[in-house]
């Protein structure tokens, strides 16, 4: 069968093929458009490293930084991501070591991350300074208080006081305030936070006219403290400073009370949830901290809602709250910057924080990174909670 075709037919069939490579052309033309007007890197997510305790004998004290770190990032999220790009959090453990901080350092530099947040303990932040140092990555501390960390680098800053400062407030806190006039040390061999506090705790009480005792020690793995109990016992020290953590403060404080000691302990702020482990032992002692709930900012109270919301409880750990500021603060350095990929201009930008209104207080840092004028709260345990009790600014 043959099939006539006009010429009407055929040129109409060309004005057609014609219009649809004039449409394809468009379309790719609009596509081209939007490839240049919208940056390629606008749903690239801003990495950002919390390094923190998930396994080992931090592990516990560290749930409720990982989990500020994961309400801070999905505020952040929810204010419109970072320079219009969404903030992808990299949790990393360090497993409660040294070791295993530098390691998870490591891993923030291989994943190329913007900034990173962490430590918890000095120890693991000492550890992972210089690895972050020569990378050219800014690090924020939020509650490591060795006052060597910072200067290790103009890229290391901390959210939180430092051991010189918690030390000399708590020394003058129990002369003053409580009226002591004998003080015990028990420190922690293996803990640098515990030897270094106790070293400037000790130095402070006595220049304020106090006399140590007794200065006793005891390795992290301890669960006896029998040796060292007796000779508090026998001296009766007004009162006896413990700067050590959850675990190892808890069955020293508990023993304490089985063997009939009392006198009145007091901590820094490694003490974070320590009535999970000494339970009603440690009702009528004192640590620092750097917030509680009662403290009257609204940005504090907003935290506590947001966080109730999220995780159906108050939140379990005072200290945990600086993470929050630490995230806070950091995505207000990159948002002032301009850029998520500069690391050296976040640097820049930290250093030039005035005025930062966080839930633990105003924030900005001095030439060594370190927070101005950064107020100790004294908490007092009373009936099995954690009591607010006054603050202390430098």
């Amino acid at each position: 069968m043959r099939v006539s075709v006009s010429k009407k037919d055929v040129s109409s069939k060309k004005r057609s093929v014609k219009s649809l490579r004039v449409y394809g052309f468009k379309m790719l033309l609009a596509c081209c458009m939007i490839m240049f007007t919208c940056p390629a890197y606008a749903t690239e997510p801003v990495k950002i490293a919390a390094i923190f305790a998930k396994t080992g004998k931090a592990g516990l004290n560290n749930i409720p930084f990982i989990q500020v770190a994961e309400l801070s990032v999905a505020e952040i999220n929810k204010q419109g991501g970072l320079l219009g790009k969404p903030v992808q959090l990299i949790f990393i453990d360090n497993k409660s070591t040294p070791i295993g901080a530098a390691i998870a350092a490591d891993e923030a530099v291989q994943q190329k991350v913007t900034a990173v947040v962490g430590a918890n303990w000095s120890s693991h932040s000492m550890a992972m300074a210089p690895i972050l140092k020569e990378a050219g990555i800014p690090m924020i501390t939020p509650t490591s208080t060795h006052p060597m960390i910072t200067p290790i680098s103009d890229y290391i800053f901390r959210a939180c006081y430092t051991d010189a400062f918690q030390g000399k407030v708590m020394a003058q806190f129990a002369y003053r305030e409580l009226g002591a006039r004998t003080a015990a040390v028990m420190k922690c061999l293996d803990q640098e936070y515990s030897m270094t506090l106790a070293k400037l705790f000790t130095e402070s009480f006595k220049k304020s006219g106090g006399k140590l005792l007794f200065d006793g020690s005891y390795k992290s793995k301890a669960v006896d403290f029998k040796s060292i109990l007796e000779k508090v016992k026998k001296l009766k020290p007004d009162v006896v400073f413990v700067p050590g953590y959850p675990r190892d403060s808890g069955l020293l404080v508990k023993q304490a009370a089985s063997m009939g000691i009392k006198t009145t302990f007091l901590s820094g702020d490694g003490w974070s949830q320590i009535y999970k482990v000494a339970g009603d032992a440690v009702n009528g002692s004192y640590h620092a901290t750097h917030w509680h709930p009662d403290v009257p900012l609204l940005a504090s109270v907003n935290f506590c809602e947001t966080y109730k919301k999220k995780y159906g409880s108050d939140i379990p750990s005072h200290a945990a709250s600086v993470v929050y500021d630490a995230f806070m603060v950091l995505a207000d350095a990159i948002r002032r910057a301009g850029t998520t990929a500069d690391r050296s201009k976040i640097r820049d930008a930290l250093h030039a924080t005035r005025g930062f209104q966080g839930i633990t207080g105003t924030l900005e840092f001095d030439a060594n990174g370190d927070p101005k004028d950064k107020a100790v709260i004294i908490i007092k345990f009373e009936k099995g909670v954690s009591t607010f009790f006054k603050i202390i600014k430098p």
